[in-house]
């Protein structure tokens, strides 16, 4: 499927594409500190805009072009096309679906939205949105002011973010941040293989939506797949539909009270079922989830992530990354991608390691 590229890059670009908030200063005092502060300070009012951008790649996934209509209110539309011509996608969220049409395969993928759904979309001003980011990266990365542009015709900050390490998901990153309204308009994002460009060649702020803008009307003949939000919640599965799947695998045993809570499936990328065995004590108390699913041959590899660690795992290279409570191992083992989330604050990497290295072959 040629989209799984463009919208992998596209989801990472559309993390950066936010706004910033920050003070009124003059250029020449505008220190890269103050932006972060400011940023992390607070969100400002959500911003009704329409623009059009491209992305470019240094993959031969070739360019995109694309249109964008945002309201306040959480409703968006985006068009997306390539510059070949070849493949077209247009996604609505008209605040009770989100609906995305394909226009080479002629296919289209409707997902309710709850009221949840939408309040979290709205609330999510572009201020919030780069709290998130440069809450990740403030750290890991320093931050120095480039001067003054003009982008789609507006002023902006030039704003540089280089990594202090690499072989890093977020690696060098370059931002043009609109002096106004806070919101990026340009951005380079640079990974361990992939440089990504994205920019604003037109920004409209306050426009006036047509009627029907955030309405998309699948053509007929259609192949129409549709999901709520029971549909897309997590299955029961067993060990026969684990093996019907992936043939053999590992299996985390049941030992030292600790014991398999449930078993259950959900569909990934591409159609791939993914299985999640969920680990609990003797009280029912959440331990540690080990996910399960056949690798992919044209997966993208972005390099590390975040502040991964390379580790060997069951012989195999692996990784570790521990963020906030946020903790992750992770490797692959005869074409199955194994991925484990410890959900319990008292148990350590030491302890999952122990059972990963004893796991039992099912077959």
């Amino acid at each position: 499927m040629k989209w799984i590229k463009p919208l992998l890059a596209i989801s990472f670009l559309l993390v950066f594409a936010v706004g910033l908030a920050a003070c009124n200063t003059e250029d020449n005092k505008f220190s890269p500190q103050e932006v972060v502060n400011a940023a992390l300070k607070g969100a400002d009012e959500q911003i009704d805009f329409y623009g059009e951008f491209t992305m470019k790649t240094n993959d031969d996934e070739g360019d995109f072009y694309a249109k964008q209509w945002v309201a306040k209110d959480g409703k968006r539309r985006i068009e997306m096309a390539s510059a070949d011509g070849t493949e077209e996608t247009i996604a609505v969220n008209d605040g009770i679906n989100m609906t995305m049409y394909d226009k080479a395969s002629n296919t289209a993928t409707i997902m309710a939205m709850t009221e949840e759904d939408m309040q979290l979309i709205s609330q999510q001003t572009p201020q919030q949105q780069a709290k998130q980011l440069l809450e990740l990266v403030k750290e890991s990365h320093d931050l120095s002011t480039l001067g003054s542009e003009k982008i789609a015709g507006r002023d902006t900050f030039h704003i540089s973010a280089k990594a202090k390490k690499g072989n890093t998901l977020i690696g060098d990153q370059e931002i043009w941040v609109d002096k106004e309204t806070w919101m990026v308009l340009k951005s380079i994002s640079k990974s361990t293989k992939l440089v990504m460009t994205q920019e604003f060649t037109k920004i409209e702020y306050d426009p006036v939506f047509k009627e029907g803008i955030f309405t998309l009307e699948i053509p007929e003949g259609a192949e129409v797949e549709t999901f709520d939000k029971e549909s897309m919640a997590p299955k029961e599965a067993t060990i026969e539909d684990v093996k019907a799947t992936l043939g053999t695998f590992y299996m985390v045993a049941e030992k030292d009270k600790m014991k398999l809570s449930s078993l259950t499936v959900m569909e990934g990328m591409e159609g791939r079922p993914e299985y999640s065995f969920d680990y609990a004590n003797e009280e029912g108390i959440p331990l540690f989830s080990v996910s399960v699913f056949k690798e992919l041959s044209n997966t993208v590899d972005f390099g590390a992530m975040g502040e991964e660690e390379q580790m060997t795992i069951r012989g195999q290279k692996g990784t570790k990354m521990e963020s906030g409570n946020f903790r992750l191992l992770n490797w692959v083992e005869n074409g199955v991608v194994y991925s484990v989330i410890l959900e319990n604050p008292t148990i350590s990497f030491d302890d999952v390691m122990a059972h990963l290295e004893a796991m039992e072959l099912v077959e």
